[in-house]
């Protein structure tokens, strides 16, 4: 699929030949792509609406040093995606965080801390790390009064449910991002922001301090792939299930203590232990050949210890055995052990 698409991308290029090479706002190939692939989704967008960045990660960063001056209160999920935290933090911005509960999401909290903060970064879609997905019923009553942007990233990753409308249907005036590295391949570092003109210009001069434009290649074979609506794979999405089945079953199993809700969609599990062992687990994991990513990563204040993220992004063989290699970790913190590595990076 990515050859094919790639190789499209070749025979497209040489029309472009003739220019720079360098567009703030993206090819017009793949801003079309982009609209066509929010107006299937039922949200009529022009082409002037998107802006493409080098990821979703690079689309928040753009955001956060247009609209957060330091000391800027920033309304989060709590928890949350780790790198947003840290694109914040690396603003000076003062984080203002707001549970997400078993249950979901509480209108009323975030609706009170909206009229406090200078911005909003939530995750409706299959949220990082929990994997929920936001009601239709709180998107459709949920207003917050300051900018608020939506991580859309995981959207095409529904397995037990439809793929939810953009939130944009019910809040107009929401930023939405995207990227197609969680639904079609990591590799494919391209990503984009829906929003008004006005606020995409003001991104774009941002832009001159960190890059020049995205790659054209990439954006061609990424326009390509969203126009045959490839970021919806079935048989991608049942290896997905099969996927998270057995890492569910691989707990009960071999940790029957831990509590791993299944999630709707998305690409991970979030598991609570009895005991707040998170960090002191991550650090002896790789004792074991495990990397997991410690709850605290996910929040603030040290929150989230008796959590961790499990990604069912393996084959189901490295999923049981990496199982395996996190319950004798677990048996060996019990006996007192440390671990001789530190806590793996997280993606």
């Amino acid at each position: 699929m990515l050859h094919a698409a790639f190789a499209a991308a070749l025979e497209q290029l040489p029309r472009h030949f003739e220019r720079h090479g360098y567009d703030r706002s993206g090819t017009a190939e793949l801003r079309e792509a982009v609209a066509h692939w929010y107006e299937r989704r039922g949200l009529p967008t022009p082409p002037d609406h998107i802006l493409i960045t080098n990821g979703a990660q690079h689309a928040l960063a753009l955001l956060a040093r247009t609209l957060v001056s330091p000391r800027d209160k920033v309304l989060i999920d709590h928890p949350t995606y780790p790198h947003a935290i840290s694109t914040f933090t690396a603003a000076r911005a003062r984080l203002l965080p707001v549970a997400v509960a078993p249950s979901g999401w509480d209108t009323a909290q975030l609706q009170a801390a909206g009229r406090i903060a200078s911005l909003a970064y939530l995750i409706p879609d299959f949220h990082n790390p929990t994997g929920l997905c936001m009601p239709a019923s709180v998107r459709q009553s949920l207003r917050l009064a300051c900018p608020t942007v939506i991580d859309e990233t995981m959207t095409d990753l529904a397995l037990d449910t439809a793929s939810p409308e953009p939130f944009a249907m019910h809040m107009p005036t929401a930023i939405s991002i995207g990227s197609v590295s969680k639904s079609i391949w990591g590799g494919l570092r391209i990503g984009w922001i829906r929003a008004t003109p006005s606020l995409l210009e003001r991104v774009q001069q941002t832009r001159y301090a960190t890059d020049l434009g995205t790659p054209v290649v990439e954006q061609l074979a990424t326009a390509v792939l969203l126009n045959e609506g490839r970021t919806q794979r079935p048989g991608a999405l049942q290896q997905l299930r099969s996927q998270r089945d057995t890492l569910r079953q691989a707990l009960t199993e071999h940790l029957p203590h831990v509590h791993a809700p299944q999630p709707a969609g998305g690409l991970t599990l979030w598991a609570t232990f009895p005991q707040p062992i998170s960090s002191r687990l991550a650090a002896i994991a790789p004792d074991h050949g495990v990397s997991i990513a410690a709850g605290p990563r996910f929040g603030i204040g040290g929150a989230f210890e008796r959590n961790i993220r499990l990604p069912y992004t393996l084959p189901p063989s490295q999923l049981t055995q990496a199982i395996r290699g996190l319950a004798q970790a677990e048996q060996a913190l019990t006996r007192g052990a440390t671990g001789a590595h530190g806590p793996a990076p997280v993606a």
